[in-house]
C-alpha cells in the first residue's frame, strides 16, 4: 500500500515537472502571439512591453525586434526603429539584411546622419553584396557624398543585374566631375555638421566654388581624424598640388596608406607634381600607376601621352587617341542624358563598345530600348555584349582595352632630396596697384550702333544662332592712316536678303577723335545674318578689302581704292554654311593671301530646334547635338580668283566645331600655321606643311593644344595670341564656358605647348566666367602683355543662380607670365557693367601710341574704349609693308633690343573672336627712351636689322627698304 502511493507520488512529480517545463518552453510563443494580437489591436504601448520581455530569448529576439520595429514604425519613431534592429544579429538571414538596410534608409533620409547610415549599408552588404536595393541605396549614398570611384563597382553590379537607369550610366561616365544632389548637403549639415561624410562633401563644395584656403583647413582636419577616408585624401591632395608648397606636399605624401594609395587620383595628383617639378620618369609611373587603376582617366591618359611624346615614346600618339576618345565619349554621354537625345545615342554606344567599356554599351542600349522597343542598333549591341559580360569584371573597361597594360614604365625610384624646378606661386600674394583705366567712348566718338541677334524677346527659349555675333573688324579703308570699324549686324529670322532694317556698317574715323557712319557711300549693303568679319589687302594694292562670315553665304567686298566697294561672288562657300570666325593670310607664301572660314555647326534643324532638360524645361541646344560644319579654304589664285582647296589642303578633319581662330609663324619658316578654338570638342593645329603648296596637317593632340592639363575638351571661344611669359615665344589663350576655366597654352618650342593656366594665376578668376572675345594688349606700356576679356551666358539661367549677363575682365601681367586680375574701380566703369560681351578687337583709335579696344555685345552697343592710363611706359609702334611678302605681311616677327633685353612681337590674323586687329605692332619700353634696336624676320625669309631707332613714335617698315619712315611722334 505504501509502495503504491510512493510510485504515484513518484509519477505525479514526474508529470508535473514534465507539465511546467512545458510551460516554461511554451510562454515566449505565447508571449509574441500576446504581443502581435497587441500590435493588430493598435495596443502599441502594451505590444512593446510583451516584445520587449522576449529581446533576450535566443529563441524570439529576432522575431521580436522586428516586431518592435514594425510598433516603432507605425508610431514614426526612426531612433526607436533603430534599437530594435540592433538587437537582429549579422547572420546572414534576411530579418538581418532588412534591419541593416532600413536603419541605413532611416539614417539616410530621416535622421540625416551619412556616416551611420554607410556604416548599415556596408553591415549588410558582407553577407549579401549583390542585394539590388542595398546596391542602389549604396550608390545613392555614394554620390551624395562625391565619391565616385567607390561608385563603380556597386553600379556595374546593378546594371550587370538588369537595373538600368540612365542616371547611373551617366554618373559612371562623368566620374568626380558631376555631383549628385549637391543641394541637399545642407540639410545633413543641420543635424551633424561633424559627421565626416558632411565634413567631405562641404570641402568638395567649398573647392567647387574656390574657397581652397576654407576647403584646406576643413580637410587637414577630416584626414587627422579619418585617415582611411580616401577622398578626403584626394581633395587635400589637388589643394596642396595647387598651392605648389613642397614641404605640405611632402607631408601630406608620407602620410598615405596603402589603402589610399588603391585611389587613382593619389597616383595622378602625383603625377601631376613630379611633372611640375620636371620629373619625367617619376610622372610616367604615376600616371601609369593612375591607368592601371582607372583605365577610364582622360586627365592621366592625356598626360601620360604628353610625357612619352615628350620622351619620344612610340607610343604617344595611341594614348593620345586615346584619350582623345575618352573626351568624345563623355561629350556624347552629356547629350543623350542631358537632352535625352537618342540620335546621338549609336554613336555614342558604337565609341562605348570600341573603348572597351561594355557595361555601359550595355546600359545604354538597354535604356534605349525602354524607350524604343524597335531600336535595332540597340538590339544587335545587346545580342552581341551579352555572351560577353558573364565573366567581366566590375569594372567599366574590360581588361584587354587598358591603354598601359602592354607599356614597359620606369623603376620608381626615391625623390627624397629632389627640389622643385619652377618658381612657387600662390593665390594670396598681395595685390598690387595699378594705374591702367579705360574710359568707354562711343557715343561721345559717334560709333552707334547695336547688334541684333534674332531674338524675339521676351521669348526664354533660345536658339543655337542667338549666341554667336557681334563681330568686329578694324581696318583703314581709305588708307590715310587712322583705323576704321567694321561692325557686322544680324537680323530678323529667318534670314531674307530682301530685308533693310539690319546692315552691317562702316564708321570711318576722321582723326579728330570721332567716327561718322559711312555705310552707304562705300557700296557696301551687307543685310545677311553676319557673325565674323576679316580684312586684308587680297590684291596687294594697298587698300583694306572686307571678308564677311554669315550664315549662309559669306560676302567678299574688294575695295576700289576711292572710298568705295564692290562685291565679288569669289569665296563665298556654300548656303548653308555657318561661318564664325575668319581671316585673311598668305598662307602657301606666293604672296596672295588666302581666305580660311571657320564654320560651326550643321544639321537639318539646327536653326529651329530647342533642347530639353532633363525635368523637361525648354534650353538652347549644346554644340554636341549637331555634326560639326567643314571649314572652308580658299586659294589666291593671284587673278581676282578663289579656288576651294578644302579637300586638298589637309584642313578636313572630324569634329571641327570653329568658333576662334589665330594664324602665326610658329616655326618661324615664313609660313603661317593655324590654331582654331573648338567648341567642345577638341581643337586644331593646322601645321603648315611649308612646301609651297597650301597643305596642312592637323597636330593638336601631338603640340598640346586639343585639351587642357586635365585631358579634357572645353567649349572654347575666343583666342588671343602673344608672349604671356616674355620668353620670346608665342602662347595662345583660349576662352571657355562657365565654370570651365580659360586657358593658357605656353609654348615651349614650335612643336610643343603646355597647359600654364594655373601657373599664371589665370584659373580661379576665370572658372564663372563664359569668355569670348580676348586679346593681349600692352594697356600700361610697361613691356608685358596684359590680357582683355569680354563675357557673357549663351543663355538666360539666372534662375538656376547662374549669371547672364557678366563683367569684362581686365588682366595685369605682373611678370614671367603670372597675371591677376585688376577688378578696382580706378580701371573704369566699363569693367563694373555686365553685358553680353562677345567681339573684341585690338587698336589705337586716336593713335596716341595707347592700346585700346572695341567691343561687340548682343545685348549692349558696341563698346569704344580710349585708354586713360595715366601713368605709363614710353613706346614704339611699328606699321609693316611687305613687298616680297604678301603687303599684310602676316606672320612677319619683330624682335626689339633693348639694355639687353629683347621683346617679340610677331603679326598674327584672326585672333580675338570673330574679330580683326588693327594691323600694328606695340612695343612698350617702359622707362626706357635711348634708343632700340629692331630685327624684322618677313615671311619672305627676309630678315633686316634697324639700329638706333627712337622710341615714342609710330614708324613704319617697308621689306627691303634700309630705314623707316616716321609717321607718327608722341608727346
Amino acid at each position: 500500500m505504501v509502495r503504491a502511493i510512493w510510485i504515484s507520488v513518484i509519477l505525479l512529480t514526474v508529470g508535473l515537472t514534465t507539465y511546467f517545463s512545458g510551460m516554461l518552453e511554451q510562454e515566449p510563443d505565447a508571449i509574441f502571439q500576446r504581443a502581435s494580437y497587441a500590435f493588430r489591436m493598435v495596443k502599441n504601448e502594451e505590444a512593446k512591453r510583451l516584445v520587449n520581455q522576449l529581446l533576450d530569448t535566443p529563441s524570439h529576439q529576432v522575431p521580436a525586434a522586428m516586431l518592435g520595429a514594425e510598433i516603432a514604425i507605425k508610431e514614426r519613431k526612426p531612433v526607436e526603429v533603430i534599437w530594435y534592429y540592433e538587437h537582429v544579429p549579422d547572420n546572414g538571414s534576411r530579418e538581418s539584411l532588412k534591419a541593416r538596410t532600413r536603419s541605413g534608409e532611416l539614417y539616410l533620409f530621416q535622421l540625416k546622419q551619412l556616416s551611420k547610415a554607410q556604416d548599415e549599408f556596408l553591415r549588410a552588404q558582407k553577407s549579401f553584396p549583390d542585394d539590388s536595393h542595398l546596391l542602389e541605396r549604396l550608390s545613392y549614398l555614394y554620390g551624395l557624398t562625391a565619391r565616385s570611384w567607390e561608385a563603380v563597382p556597386v553600379r556595374i553590379k546593378l546594371l550587370k543585374q538588369d537595373r538600368i537607369d540612365p542616371l547611373i550610366l551617366y554618373l559612371l561616365a562623368m566620374s568626380d566631375r558631376s555631383l549628385e544632389n549637391p543641394q541637399l548637403i545642407s540639410e545633413y549639415s543641420e543635424v551633424a555638421p561633424e559627421d565626416p561624410l558632411v565634413q567631405l562633401v562641404e570641402a568638395r563644395q567649398e573647392m567647387d566654388r574656390q574657397e581652397y584656403a576654407a576647403a584646406e583647413v576643413r580637410l587637414v582636419k577630416l584626414v587627422s581624424t579619418q585617415p582611411e577616408l580616401i577622398q578626403a585624401q584626394v581633395l587635400l591632395g589637388q589643394i596642396l598640388l595647387l598651392n605648389n608648397d613642397e614641404n605640405l606636399f611632402r607631408k601630406w605624401q608620407g602620410s598615405l596608406s596603402d589603402h589610399v594609395r588603391q585611389h587613382p587620383d593619389i597616383w595622378s595628383i602625383e603625377g601631376q607634381w613630379y611633372q611640375k617639378q620636371g620629373k619625367t620618369d617619376l610622372a610616367i609611373r604615376c600616371f601609369a600607376e593612375t591607368l592601371k587603376r582607372d583605365s577610364t582617366n582622360s586627365t592621366a591618359c592625356y598626360q601620360l601621352g604628353q610625357l612619352l611624346k615628350q620622351a619620344g615614346n612610340q607610343n604617344a600618339e595611341r594614348l593620345l587617341e586615346y584619350a582623345k576618345k575618352l573626351q568624345k565619349y563623355e561629350g556624347l554621354v552629356k547629350v543623350v542624358y542631358g537632352d535625352r537625345d537618342l540620335q546621338v545615342a549609336p554613336q555614342m554606344v558604337a565609341l562605348a563598345k570600341e573603348l572597351g567599356l561594355f557595361w555601359e554599351a550595355y546600359g545604354w542600349s538597354r535604356a534605349s530600348l525602354l524607350i524604343d522597343p524597335q531600336l535595332e542598333w540597340a538590339q544587335i549591341t545587346m545580342r552581341d555584349l551579352e555572351p560577353e559580360l558573364t565573366d567581366l569584371k566590375l569594372t567599366r573597361m574590360i581588361a584587354g582595352r587598358n591603354p598601359v597594360a602592354q607599356l614597359a614604365l620606369p623603376i620608381q625610384k626615391s625623390v627624397s632630396g629632389e627640389r622643385m624646378t619652377e618658381p612657387t606661386i600662390r593665390r594670396d600674394e598681395e595685390d598690387v596697384i595699378s594705374s591702367i583705366s579705360f574710359k568707354e567712348v562711343a557715343e561721345v566718338a559717334g560709333v552707334s550702333f547695336q547688334y541684333f541677334n534674332g531674338h524675339d524677346w521676351p521669348d526664354t527659349d533660345h536658339k543655337m544662332y542667338e549666341f554667336t555675333g557681334g563681330g568686329v573688324g578694324v581696318l583703314d579703308f581709305n588708307a590715310d592712316g587712322w583705323p576704321d570699324l567694321y561692325l557686322t549686324q544680324g537680323t530678323t529670322w529667318p534670314a531674307n536678303e530682301q530685308q533693310k532694317q539690319y546692315y552691317d556698317r562702316l564708321f570711318e574715323n576722321q582723326g579728330d577723335g570721332t567716327f561718322r557712319d559711312v555705310t552707304g557711300s562705300t557700296g557696301i549693303f551687307e543685310n545677311r545674318f553676319s557673325q565674323g568679319v576679316t580684312i586684308g589687302d587680297l590684291n596687294n594694292d594697298g587698300f583694306d578689302d572686307i571678308y564677311v562670315g554669315n550664315i549662309g553665304f559669306n560676302r567678299l567686298y574688294l575695295n576700289n581704292g576711292d572710298g568705295t566697294y564692290t562685291e565679288s561672288d569669289q569665296a563665298k562657300g556654300a548656303e548653308d554654311d555657318w561661318t564664325t570666325s575668319c581671316l585673311i593670310a598668305d598662307l602657301n607664301g606666293n604672296g596672295g593671301p588666302e581666305i580660311y572660314a571657320v564654320n560651326y555647326l550643321t544639321g537639318d534643324d539646327i536653326f529651329d530646334r530647342v533642347c530639353q532638360t532633363v525635368d523637361g524645361s525648354l534650353r538652347s541646344c549644346m554644340p554636341l547635338n549637331f555634326p560639326a560644319a567643314q571649314d572652308q579654304l580658299f586659294e589666291n589664285m593671284n587673278n581676282g580668283q578663289f579656288e576651294n582647296i578644302t579637300s586638298s589642303s589637309g584642313i578636313q578633319v572630324a569634329e571641327g566645331k570653329g568658333l576662334g581662330i589665330v594664324a602665326a609663324d610658329l616655326k618661324g619658316k615664313g609660313f603661317p600655321d593655324l590654331f582654331i578654338a573648338n567648341d567642345a570638342v577638341a581643337n586644331f593645329f593646322m601645321v603648315n606643311q611649308g612646301t609651297g603648296k597650301t597643305t596642312f596637317q592637323e597636330e593638336a593632340l601631338l603640340s598640346g593644344l586639343a585639351f587642357n592639363a586635365q585631358g579634357r575638351t572645353e567649349a572654347c571661344m575666343g583666342v588671343a595670341a602673344g608672349d604671356a611669359d616674355t620668353d620670346g615665344l608665342l602662347d595662345f589663350y583660349v576662352t571657355n564656358y562657365f565654370r570651365e576655366t580659360n586657358t593658357l597654352y605656353r609654348q615651349l618650342s614650335p612643336d610643343s605647348f603646355i597647359d600654364g593656366t594655373q601657373r599664371a594665376n589665370m584659373a580661379d578668376t576665370t572658372l564663372y566666367q563664359l569668355g569670348f572675345g580676348t586679346q593681349f594688349l600692352d594697356a600700361d606700356l610697361d613691356g608685358l602683355l596684359d590680357l582683355l576679356i569680354v563675357n557673357g551666358h549663351v543663355e538666360n539661367l539666372s534662375a538656376d543662380a547662374v549669371p547672364w549677363q557678366m563683367k569684362p575682365q581686365l588682366m595685369l601681367n605682373r611678370g614671367k607670365g603670372v597675371f591677376q586680375e585688376l577688378q578696382t574701380p580706378e580701371s573704369g566703369p566699363f569693367f563694373q557693367q555686365k553685358r553680353l560681351g562677345r567681339g573684341l578687337a585690338r587698336l589705337d583709335w586716336n593713335r596716341d601710341g595707347l592700346e585700346e579696344a572695341v567691343v561687340g555685345s548682343l545685348d549692349q552697343p558696341v563698346a569704344l574704349l580710349k585708354n586713360t592710363t595715366k601713368s605709363h611706359g614710353h613706346r614704339l609702334v611699328v606699321t609693316l609693308t611687305g613687298t616680297k611678302s604678301s603687303r599684310d605681311a602676316i606672320g612677319t616677327t619683330v624682335r626689339l633690343k633693348r639694355n639687353g633685353q629683347t621683346l617679340v612681337r610677331q603679326l598674327t590674323a584672326g585672333d580675338g573672336y570673330q574679330a580683326r586687329n588693327q594691323r600694328h605692332l606695340v612695343f612698350g619700353t617702359g622707362t626706357i627712351t635711348t634708343d632700340v634696336q629692331l630685327e624684322v624676320s618677313w615671311p619672305s625669309g627676309l630678315k633686316q636689322v634697324f639700329e638706333g631707332i627712337a622710341v615714342d613714335q609710330e614708324i613704319q617698315l617697308i621689306e627691303g627698304q634700309a630705314a623707316p619712315s616716321v609717321k607718327r611722334i608722341y608727346e
